[in-house]
């Protein structure tokens, strides 16, 4: 059974005459008889009987024509899903980030993608989640895109990475701390500190893992937690201090964030795709728009 022979069949049933559904079909009426000939022997039952010029439906044919309908209504919405998918003004995205991103940069990457109204067709599918996972999930095809820190990472061959903001790192303490009153720190003065640290997936966590070799400064990690706001409400209680970008819910909590003086102590934020899996004009509508972005960084 073929889609082709369904379709026949349909149309002949609305019809109710062979050389009208030929015509319609725009076949010869042998051709259209040898298709629906086919049909009905593979179901085994006669779905048309004719009357000298008349045409109907047999009660097989009656009780068979709804379920054909809904198969080429099916396929058709399909295709037009597809369709929708692949028009560059119109389609879904599905949009991995990581926590620290979520304040700032993902906010103003949208706002700025939506800036565009042709782009406005356009719906994300937000997916938050540790930057490892998330990694595999773009691999696995599970992701189209992925904003997240890539600092301190080493490359992937399957993923392309373009660089769209950097975020400066602070050291973050509770306010009665010793360091609370600097205006600048350096992670030799972090010697002694017990730290607070976000999971070890983290890009940040090896990043600084290996800032800390530098430096000659030996941390002691009293925890990890899954989220910055876990951090600095840990950090406010005096458990001890944290290195994070300053995100806005940090004022929620009795901390200060203090500067760096090493200008490096920040995490670049890329946006990165997988250059295994085909794209649809939709993601490339959004990762042309990424190239913008991070032209004008490197500009």
């Amino acid at each position: 059974m073929t889609l082709q022979e369904i379709r026949y069949f349909c149309v002949t049933a609305e019809v109710l005459h062979y050389t009208k559904a030929a015509n319609l079909l725009y076949i010869s009426q042998p051709s259209l008889s040898y298709a629906l000939s086919k049909l009905e022997k593979e179901l085994g039952m006669p779905l048309f009987e004719k009357r000298g010029k008349q045409v109907s439906l047999t009660k097989y044919g009656e009780a068979f024509l709804p379920y054909a309908k809904r198969a080429l209504s099916e396929l058709s919405d399909g295709i037009d899903r597809i369709n929708s998918l692949n028009r560059p003004e119109a389609g879904i995205v599905s949009l991995g980030y990581i926590n620290s991103t979520s304040f700032t940069v993902l906010p103003e990457f949208v706002n700025k993608f939506y800036a565009d109204q042709e782009r406005q067709q356009i719906a994300f599918r937000f997916q938050q989640g540790m930057a490892g996972e998330l990694i595999e999930q773009l691999i696995n095809g599970d992701l189209d895109l992925l904003i997240a820190g890539v600092t301190g990472r080493p490359d992937i061959k399957a993923i392309d990475y373009l660089p769209i903001f950097n975020q400066d790192l602070y050291l973050v303490v509770p306010e009665k701390h010793k360091l609370a009153g600097r205006s600048s720190v350096d992670l030799s003065d972090l010697a002694g500190e017990n730290f607070i640290s976000i999971r070890h997936e983290s890009v940040i966590y090896h990043q600084l893992e290996s800032q800390f070799k530098k430096a000659d400064v030996t941390p002691h990690m009293v925890y990890e937690a899954d989220e910055y706001s876990s951090i600095a409400a840990s950090v406010a209680t005096g458990a001890g201090v944290a290195i994070m970008p300053r995100l806005p819910m940090l004022s929620s909590f009795n901390i200060r964030a203090i500067p760096f003086m090493d200008a490096s102590m920040k995490q670049e934020v890329c946006i990165m795709r997988s250059n295994t899996h085909e794209m649809s004009d939709a993601i490339k509508s959004v990762w042309k728009f990424a190239e913008s972005l991070s032209s004008s960084m490197n500009g």
